[in-house]
């Protein structure tokens, strides 16, 4: 089951597309990786506002196809605008949850970004990820290591390190597999699929140009109503619209480095 807490609000529509702009380099290297090209068929579960499914079709152009699925219609609906006015005519979006997406066409290329942390059985959203691709095709998913410390700075920013410690707590009261992440091997050898090629990075930023501030406000922003729910705010939080401007400053005043979440990328190839 998907347990995906943030909901589809506008709002965190918008957190997800300024998300993808800090997250675009991340998942383009896996795509390399996976030596996505030209002509190929891509499935991409959890489109949410489209951005992976975008980037796919970059890779794959105008003829090749991208299906991007999302349990929400305001999500779909939006991820359409989108890929119409940025000329993706190759791109189609459907309101699914991926158990009950049929499996009638196989892909080249099943790929998702930040939708295992949100199973409540991972192991089952791989067995069903992985019978969507066909023979020679590759499943590739691209996930964050939610886990205590979420995020780092140098030297220590107080703010900082208070929002990774929210964000973690409000997706660990979700009750999905928030630490998917650190055990990608585990489920894919679980589902009997085989063992996938890892690999880990994270973002860093600071300075005056760094897109860390605002993922940061936007992310706190996002769990807010979880945090409320489990009194670790009160719920007259005046400090909440200052939030980013208190982060920036505190990271410039002291010419500090942010680490952000571990991102962790997984990809198998079914032999043909």
């Amino acid at each position: 089951m998907n347990n995906y807490v943030l909901g589809s609000s506008a709002q965190e529509l918008e957190r997800l597309t300024f998300q993808a702009k800090v997250l675009r380099p991340f998942t383009t290297r896996l795509f390399s990786e996976i030596d996505m090209s030209a002509g190929m068929n891509v499935l991409d579960i959890g489109s949410g506002a489209g951005d992976v499914s975008m980037l796919a079709a970059e890779f794959v152009g105008a003829e090749g196809s991208v299906l991007g699925i999302d349990m929400s219609q305001d999500a779909i609906n939006l991820a359409i605008h989108r890929a119409a006015m940025a000329g993706y005519n190759q791109i189609k979006f459907e309101t699914f949850d991926i158990y009950d997406f049929p499996g009638e066409r196989l892909y080249d290329c099943v790929i998702g970004r930040y939708v295992m942390v949100h199973q409540t059985d991972p192991v089952a959203f791989l067995r069903k990820a992985a019978s969507l691709v066909k023979q020679g095709g590759v499943l590739a998913l691209h996930e964050i290591l939610l886990v205590d410390p979420l995020v780092d700075s140098y030297p220590m920013i107080p703010l900082w390190q208070l929002a990774g410690d929210w964000i973690v707590a409000a997706i660990k009261e979700g009750g999905s597999k928030h630490d998917a992440a650190a055990n990608m091997l585990g489920y894919f050898i679980d589902a009997q699929l085989p063992q996938p090629f890892l690999h880990c990075e994270r973002p860093i930023g600071g300075g005056s140009h760094s897109l860390m501030y605002r993922w940061a406000f936007e992310g706190v922003r996002s769990v807010f109503p979880q945090l409320l729910r489990m009194g670790l705010v009160a719920t007259t939080m005046e400090n909440l619209d200052t939030f980013e401007s208190r982060l920036r400053t505190q990271a410039l005043d002291t010419h500090a480095q942010l680490l952000g979440p571990t991102q962790i990328t997984a990809w198998v190839r079914f032999d043909a």
